[in-house]
């Protein structure tokens, strides 16, 4: 045979060769291609049902979320806010031409370097520019409470939900009831505090009545237990008193001394007149 022939039935050997090897890869990839498709089937049937469920959960959000949304009204995010302090006024960059109006209230969220806000409460606009206004508090600010609000920018909605307002409605009335409260205990406690006052004046002028003190007056019109008090007075009136009664009882000595010179001066007379010669008429008559 010729090398050309030889050549050939090698080749077509090995093309029969690499035929069988390439059909039998064939047939192994068409095989797991149909298991994969077998598979894909059942994963997309799963996989359709959850997303129907998914779908259906996503319009349920959707909707409650437009249902929230709509209880708090129109948003202005970013607004610049200036802060009034103490009195709580506030200056914004909204006005008319954001469709706003004097007397319309707007709900203040100050926002938070973190991303976060906290609720500053209702507003009620005063007056309205173009592109300003200015906002008074809707309720009595304490200045401790404005203090903690900072100028920058602040989220302002036109409505809130009914809870929310309530919840920071009940904590500002709670708050002015605790003030009030304080108040009246502050009060009563300025009064008790008089009353301690007035009754440690009135114990020492009470104490200086009796020991004297420089609670009295130094009128001279007035008399001595006003001057100097009660127990000086008495003390002094109790030594006037042993004076007198010292003086009474000298006297009482000497007015008892001369009734006795007395009596005894009359024994003496009487003595001397017994010695004395009797008249006669005396004498018959004794006869």
């Amino acid at each position: 045979m010729h090398w050309f022939g030889k050549t050939c039935a090698i080749l077509i050997v090995l093309a029969s060769l690499a035929c069988t090897f390439l059909t039998a890869k064939l047939i192994a990839v068409r095989n797991s291609w149909a298991k994969k498709t077998q598979t894909f089937v059942t994963s997309y049937e799963r996989d359709h049902t959850k997303l129907e469920e998914v779908q259906r959960q996503y319009n349920q959000l959707m909707k409650e979320g437009e249902s929230s949304l709509r209880e708090w009204g129109a948003v202005y995010n970013g607004i610049n806010t200036q802060v009034e302090k103490p009195t709580g006024r506030l200056t914004v960059d909204l006005g008319t031409n954001h469709r706003l109006k004097d007397k319309q209230v707007l709900h203040g969220f100050e926002l938070l370097p973190d991303g976060t806000s906290i609720y500053r409460g209702a507003f009620l606009i005063a007056t309205a520019q173009a592109d300003r206004s200015a906002l008074l508090p809707t309720w009595r600010v304490r200045p401790e409470d404005v203090n903690a609000w900072n100028e920058g920018r602040w989220r302002w909605r036109t409505m809130v939900p009914s809870a929310w307002s309530k919840r920071a409605d009940d904590q500002a009335l709670s708050f002015m009831q605790t003030e009030e409260t304080i108040n009246d205990r502050r009060a009563t406690l300025q009064i008790q505090e008089k009353l301690i006052r007035d009754a440690e004046q009135q114990k020492k002028q009470r104490i200086a009545e009796l020991v004297g003190g420089d609670e009295l007056a130094q009128d001279p019109s007035l008399a001595p237990e006003f001057r100097q008090g009660l127990t000086v007075t008495l003390a002094e009136l109790e030594e006037e008193r042993n004076k007198v009664l010292l003086e009474i009882d000298a006297l009482r000595r000497k007015v008892r001394q001369t009734r006795d010179s007395v009596e005894s001066l009359q024994q003496q007379n009487e003595a001397l007149v017994q010695k004395l010669p009797q008249p006669a008429s005396a004498v018959s008559q004794r006869d």
